[in-house]
């Protein structure tokens, strides 16, 4: 499981949302097309509302994360294009470039049943 939490600037929002409603439509299959072809069985996007600012929660999971997320990255094709220019443009990361954020596993529970 891999989580990422990128703030959304107040001027971002009606950016955001548009781009959460270009992946769930217009550009839904090039999406999940991609998702699958990283390796990717889940990925879950939330918007959540803080006192400091909007949030991205994005959840992603995969039989091995380390791989899905190199494969991602290393797709070219004209949609990943568009796809890291609107992350780097919201969020100011370039999720291609050597300083992605790193995750840190502290805790970890799953039901035993």
């Amino acid at each position: 499981m891999f989580a990422f939490v990128g703030q959304v600037p107040p001027n971002k929002n009606a950016e955001f949302r548009r781009l959460t409603a270009d992946l769930n439509g217009s550009r839904k299959k090039e999406y999940e097309d991609s998702r699958k072809k990283a390796g990717f069985r889940q990925e879950a996007m939330f918007l959540q509302k803080t006192p400091v600012g909007d949030m991205v929660v994005l959840i992603q999971d995969a039989e091995s994360e380390q791989a899905a997320l190199d494969s991602l990255r290393g797709m070219t094709d004209p949609f990943h294009v568009w796809y890291f220019e609107q992350m780097k443009d919201l969020h100011g990361i370039d999720l291609t470039g050597p300083a992605t954020p790193q995750n840190e596993l502290l805790l970890d529970y799953r039901s035993e049943d």
